[in-house]
């Protein structure tokens, strides 16, 4: 199982997913197309630059160790420039696909995670990161089953009255795959769920509790789309055949 994201914190609303089936033997590797340099707030402290990049890229190895799956892939491109205007045109995104289409070839995984279109709540990142994946993925020679990130409408009001940015929903028929986790988790996936959130800028609504939290522990089930396909049931299922392993 590949999971493919833009940001070192990206992995946080799927952390417990990646946890689980690397729990049930399924090898489980997290690619992070950015650096993550640029996403400073005051909280942490922490210059925007190498200084924070750093930090980052040290988070997101505990983060991989605390939930039992691969050390993380770096791609280390800039963050917020996926969409840069570059010589040759689209050259950023391009090497997100060429990226997702070595470690294809390398890894063969039989299921590739990325961001929907909508990246979650908009971030052209988020997006630009799904497009890139999704070119890789039509051009695989070898069968890979692609699914996005997605969020039910339930969810979607959860998050949007804890968070300041708006997140997108996606009607339930789209999402024929819900993975849920027990109430009681291992330390280790909540010790990672911390860790996403030591030096990153989510930004919550006033007067609210921490959305991570309340996100991990009252809303354990992270949906899923087919992509490059359309829909067409619900799947609800706590087994590994969910993804086809």
């Amino acid at each position: 199982m590949l999971a493919v994201l833009a940001h070192p914190d990206d992995e946080t609303l799927v952390g417990p997913v990646l946890a689980r089936y690397a729990r049930e033997g399924v090898k489980v590797y997290l690619a992070i197309a950015t650096k993550g340099e640029k996403g400073a707030n005051d909280r942490a402290a922490i210059p925007a630059g190498e200084a924070l990049a750093k930090v980052r890229r040290e988070e997101s190895a505990c983060a991989c160790r605390q939930l039992g799956i691969e050390p993380p892939i770096l791609f280390e491109l800039n963050d917020g420039e996926l969409g840069a205007i570059s010589n040759p045109l689209g050259y950023n995104i391009q090497e997100v696909a060429d990226h997702v289409e070595k470690l294809i070839a390398e890894l063969h995984p039989a299921v590739v995670v990325t961001w929907g279109a909508d990246g979650g709540y908009g971030h052209p990142d988020h997006r630009l990161a799904s497009e890139a994946v999704t070119q890789a993925i039509q051009a695989a020679k070898t069968e890979v089953r692609l699914f996005y990130i997605g969020f039910s409408p339930e969810q979607v009001k959860f998050l949007n009255e804890v968070w300041a940015l708006p997140c997108h929903g996606t009607r339930p028929i789209r999402l024929i795959l819900r993975c849920e986790w027990p109430s009681r988790r291992p330390i280790s996936w909540r010790i990672a769920g911390r860790l996403s959130a030591t030096s990153r800028s989510f930004r919550r609504k006033k007067g609210k509790n921490s959305w991570m939290r309340s996100m991990l522990d009252g809303k354990r089930a992270c949906c899923f789309v087919r992509g490059l396909g359309i829909a067409r049931r619900t799947i609800c299922s706590n087994r590994a055949v969910q993804f086809g392993f």
